[in-house]
């Protein structure tokens, strides 16, 4: 078990910000489809028959992988985004506040620029990363200040399939996001083990909830969504000044 805490970064400017995005835009254009030339639709049916085959085919594959990135841009760029940009607009209105909040606004945006540098070395090394590691990264980020634990059973270089690997990190990492965000926790603590099946926990003890009056939201449907694809289960157990556990279980 070891811990492990986050360090502020220094803020590059705009130009600097520019370039960090600039290869994510590059891989989202890659991973889309090419369409088909126009002279083929007019000239070659059996060619474009087989073209439409092929994006059949491939639809599936990205359609996961539009769901994949989405979660990913909504867990590490968006919501520091939406804050900051809240933030820097109450600062505009009344700079007698800046010296209270300008520090969370700049931290906010620091996060985001990691999270999208992190976006952008996930999908030019997805392929080479065992699961274990691309999880503690990610929990790592998410934790933010927050003490964290991370007790993991399963050898560095254990590997699993893509979707899996996918299922595990985005869960994780929302459950430690809400943690941090919504909870108030004081520590986190995330576990991992593969026995028969691989088994994610995230406990916190922030300041819980009844889960009969949440109606679930993106980050929570699509937790629940990504271990069902699966044939996998979340089991979420909280109480009002109890904490919340969620526990993960994919085949």
């Amino acid at each position: 078990m070891s811990a492990a805490h986050n360090g502020g970064t220094e803020i590059p400017g705009s130009e600097q910000t520019e370039a960090a995005l600039r290869p994510l835009r590059g891989q989202l254009l890659a991973a889309a489809p090419s369409p088909v030339p126009h002279d083929r639709r007019r000239g070659g049916g059996q060619e474009h028959g087989r073209r439409l085959a092929d994006l059949q085919r491939a639809d599936p594959r990205l359609s996961h992988e539009r769901r994949r990135i989405a979660a990913d841009v909504h867990d590490l760029v968006m919501q520091d985004v939406a804050f900051a940009l809240a933030t820097a607009r109450e600062i505009a209105g009344n700079p007698a506040v800046a010296e209270r909040y300008a520090a969370a606004a700049v931290a906010a945006a620091e996060r985001a620029l990691t999270g999208a540098r992190s976006i952008v070395s996930e999908l030019s090394h997805r392929h080479r990363r065992p699961p274990v590691m691309v999880l503690r990264e990610s929990v790592v980020l998410a934790a933010r200040a927050t003490p964290l634990t991370l007790a993991i059973v399963v050898p560095d270089d254990s590997f699993a399939d893509e979707t899996t690997t996918d299922a595990l990190v985005h869960i994780a990492r929302e459950a430690v996001t809400n943690a941090v965000k919504h909870a108030g926790a004081g520590a986190i603590h995330v576990t991992l083990s593969r026995p028969d099946e691989w088994h994610l926990g995230v406990h916190d003890d922030g300041r819980g909830f009844d889960p009969a009056e949440v109606r679930g939201g993106f980050g929570l449907d699509s937790c629940r969504r990504h271990a069902e694809e699966l044939g996998g289960r979340v089991l979420l157990t909280s109480a009002p000044g109890e904490g919340t556990a969620v526990q993960v279980y994919l085949p």
